[in-house]
């Protein structure tokens, strides 16, 4: 009872997690039209029916039975044949505890189909947040270029009018259209990959999203995503439940077959026709009520088979939930340090794109003044802009990796 609570809360705290700016009606779409995720949904609901269904073993059961049968002894003479019919009720007093623990198991089934439930969330999310960041880093860009182009553009002109008054050479108009075309290119290569990830959200979603939605969201805060500082606990982590769910799965695999070797005992009633009889009319005035032991003698060596293998198993699981504790953990100090690599890369950046403004500045007043030549200022300006592209990489990066430590961690 404590574990499924434990995942119910698991299963609702995402609510409250980090998302791109915009894109949490986004992501509630996302888990309404996913197939997948849907089908995930019913398998837990699947799960959860089944596990109901495992508690008939405690109820007593009734039957109507009804027949041709032929009771012998020694005595031919004493033969009973014909037709029979009655009611039995049946109660499972002890079966070695095989009912309860079938009832864990299908218990455990359901924590962890709702487990993989929600990391297949957590995936789809990271999925969303990826495509996300990826149209929104796209517009950034093509902003970006389109704004280097004007800039060219103009640069050009100037550099024409300089020709045309035989400061310098045509050289200067040839640097200018080398880098516009340069840029033309680039816009190009963006437009297609704008509509390759457009082809992702159809994967997604099972339709397209416009431009118009998209273009509501936006990368976060550069401060949230630079606050990346969090502890883990490894018992809490999704990789690591399910893990240990495995390794309770397999403990109980192997109650359930040592349970095999253990006596059942039933107690059963039965009333109507129970001795077979050819009297018409049948009279059905008979009841016969039974405290049944059932000891199992030889089953073909299965038993045996089924514990050893079962032994295996727990082992092996035991084997992987060891595994997983280090593989969380290595995966979230992986993450660390990269989350801080990239902080202070967008620090880096940030000190660049200043000191890159002010370099264009000063280069276009000293391109003007005729000391400074056309590859100087085309190089300044490609710089300029490149610092500003690569801001919002690194954007897109922090953004991706922030829903990774989230997804690990929680």
């Amino acid at each position: 009872m404590a574990q499924g609570l434990f995942v119910f809360v698991i299963l609702f705290s995402s609510l409250s997690v980090y998302a791109l700016e915009g894109s949490d009606i986004l992501e509630k779409t996302l888990l309404e039209k996913n197939q997948e995720f849907i089908s995930l949904q019913k398998k837990v609901e699947s799960k959860m029916a089944l596990s109901e269904a495992s508690r008939s073993a405690f109820y007593p059961t009734l039957n109507a039975v009804g027949g041709w049968g032929q009771n012998r002894t020694d005595d031919i003479t004493a033969t009973e044949k014909g037709y029979l019919g009655y009611i039995e009720g049946r109660l499972n007093i002890f079966r070695g505890f095989k009912d309860q623990t079938n009832s864990d198991q299908a218990s455990i089934e359901v924590d962890f189909i709702k487990l993989e439930l929600e990391s297949k969330k957590r995936e789809l999310r990271l999925q969303l947040t990826e495509a996300v960041s990826n149209m929104i880093l796209l517009h950034k860009f093509e902003d970006i270029l389109e704004e280097e182009l004007k800039v060219t553009q103009t640069q050009r002109q100037m550099a024409a009018r300089k020709v045309a008054a035989g400061l310098t050479g045509s050289v200067d108009n040839l640097e200018f259209d080398l880098r516009e075309s340069e840029i033309q290119i680039e816009q190009k290569q963006i437009h297609q990959q704008h509509q390759e990830t457009h082809q992702i959200f159809n994967k997604l979603f099972g339709e397209d999203i416009t431009d118009i939605d998209l273009e509501k969201l936006d990368f976060s805060n550069a401060g949230k995503l630079s606050n990346l500082t969090t502890q883990l606990k490894i018992e809490t982590t999704l990789d690591y439940q399910k893990a240990e769910i495995q390794q309770r799965k397999s403990e109980l695999d192997r109650k359930a077959a040592n349970a095999d070797f253990l006596p059942s005992v039933d107690f059963t009633y039965s009333a109507g026709r129970i001795t077979p009889s050819d009297e018409s009319p049948m009279k059905f005035n008979e009841s016969r009520y039974a405290l049944l032991v059932t000891i199992p003698l030889f089953t073909g060596f299965e038993s045996y088979y089924k514990i050893k293998s079962a032994n295996f198993i727990s082992n092996s699981a035991e084997k992987l939930t060891l595994q997983k504790r280090n593989d969380v953990s290595a995966d979230f100090a992986i993450a660390k340090t990269k989350a801080n690599e990239l902080t202070e890369l967008f620090q880096i950046n940030e000190n660049k794109l200043v000191l890159s403004q002010k370099y264009f500045d000063l280069t276009l007043s000293e391109y003007k003044r005729g000391i400074k030549n056309s590859p100087d200022l085309v190089s300044a300006t490609e710089r300029l802009f490149s610092s500003k592209k690569k801001k919002f990489e690194l954007l897109k990066e922090l953004e991706l990796l922030k829903v990774k430590i989230e997804n690990l961690i929680r």
